[in-house]
Protein backbone atom coordinates (compact mmCIF):
# COMPACT_ATOMS: atom_id res chain seq x y z
CA UNK A 1 0.00 0.00 0.00
CA UNK A 2 1.40 3.35 -0.98
CA UNK A 3 2.35 5.88 1.68
CA UNK A 4 0.97 9.07 -0.42
CA UNK A 5 -0.99 9.38 -4.14
CA UNK A 6 1.01 9.62 -7.48
CA UNK A 7 2.32 13.43 -8.38
CA UNK A 8 2.35 13.53 -11.97
CA UNK A 9 5.53 15.79 -13.21
CA UNK A 10 5.35 17.07 -17.31
CA UNK A 11 8.18 18.07 -19.44
CA UNK A 12 10.57 15.08 -18.45
CA UNK A 13 12.46 14.65 -21.29
CA UNK A 14 15.56 12.74 -20.99
CA UNK A 15 18.32 15.92 -20.14
CA UNK A 16 15.44 16.68 -17.28
CA UNK A 17 15.56 12.99 -16.60
CA UNK A 18 19.63 13.00 -16.46
CA UNK A 19 19.62 16.03 -14.24
CA UNK A 20 17.48 14.57 -11.96
CA UNK A 21 19.50 11.72 -11.50
CA UNK A 22 23.00 13.68 -11.22
CA UNK A 23 21.25 15.48 -8.43
CA UNK A 24 19.94 12.13 -6.61
CA UNK A 25 23.72 11.17 -6.86
CA UNK A 26 24.75 14.57 -5.21
CA UNK A 27 22.52 14.15 -2.31
CA UNK A 28 23.15 10.68 -1.69
CA UNK A 29 20.90 8.46 -3.73
CA UNK A 30 20.44 6.33 -7.04
CA UNK A 31 17.62 6.87 -9.12
CA UNK A 32 18.02 4.29 -11.93
CA UNK A 33 18.51 4.09 -15.39
CA UNK A 34 15.27 2.80 -16.44
CA UNK A 35 11.74 4.01 -17.20
CA UNK A 36 10.54 2.74 -14.16
CA UNK A 37 11.66 1.79 -10.63
CA UNK A 38 12.27 2.31 -7.22
CA UNK A 39 14.50 4.15 -5.14
CA UNK A 40 15.16 5.08 -1.71
CA UNK A 41 16.56 8.54 0.15
CA UNK A 42 17.26 8.35 3.59
CA UNK A 43 17.36 12.06 5.00
CA UNK A 44 18.30 12.42 8.94
CA UNK A 45 17.86 8.81 9.96
CA UNK A 46 14.52 8.61 7.98
CA UNK A 47 14.01 6.56 5.36
CA UNK A 48 11.53 7.25 2.25
CA UNK A 49 11.38 5.03 -0.46
CA UNK A 50 9.31 6.03 -3.96
CA UNK A 51 8.42 4.17 -7.11
CA UNK A 52 8.30 5.80 -9.78
CA UNK A 53 7.41 5.89 -14.04
CA UNK A 54 8.93 8.08 -16.69
CA UNK A 55 6.99 7.96 -20.09
CA UNK A 56 9.21 8.87 -22.50
CA UNK A 57 6.83 9.93 -24.97
CA UNK A 58 4.81 12.06 -23.46
CA UNK A 59 7.70 13.43 -20.82
CA UNK A 60 5.69 12.52 -17.73
CA UNK A 61 6.72 11.13 -14.65
CA UNK A 62 4.54 9.65 -12.50
CA UNK A 63 6.02 9.63 -8.65
CA UNK A 64 4.68 7.70 -5.65
CA UNK A 65 6.21 7.62 -2.15
CA UNK A 66 5.65 4.03 -1.07
CA UNK A 67 7.26 4.00 2.19
CA UNK A 68 7.28 7.22 4.47
CA UNK A 69 8.28 7.57 8.41
CA UNK A 70 4.76 8.81 10.59
CA UNK A 71 6.35 11.81 11.18
CA UNK A 72 6.81 12.78 7.79
CA UNK A 73 3.83 14.27 5.91
CA UNK A 74 3.27 13.74 2.00
CA UNK A 75 2.49 17.25 2.06
CA UNK A 76 5.93 17.82 3.21
CA UNK A 77 7.63 15.24 0.99
CA UNK A 78 6.28 16.48 -2.26
CA UNK A 79 7.19 20.01 -1.58
CA UNK A 80 11.15 18.63 -1.97
CA UNK A 81 10.01 16.53 -4.88
CA UNK A 82 8.68 19.75 -6.42
CA UNK A 83 11.59 21.26 -5.92
CA UNK A 84 13.90 19.08 -6.94
CA UNK A 85 11.82 18.10 -10.63
CA UNK A 86 11.09 22.02 -10.78
CA UNK A 87 15.00 22.69 -10.66
CA UNK A 88 15.98 20.01 -13.26
CA UNK A 89 13.77 21.64 -15.70
CA UNK A 90 10.53 19.35 -14.85
CA UNK A 91 7.42 20.91 -14.75
CA UNK A 92 4.84 20.71 -11.64
CA UNK A 93 1.45 19.45 -12.22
Amino acid sequence: MAACSTWTYRGVSSSVFKALQNTGRKQGFTIPNTASGNFNISVAGMNVGFQYAWDTKSQTLLLQCVNKPMLLGCGTIKTFADRIVAESGGKVV
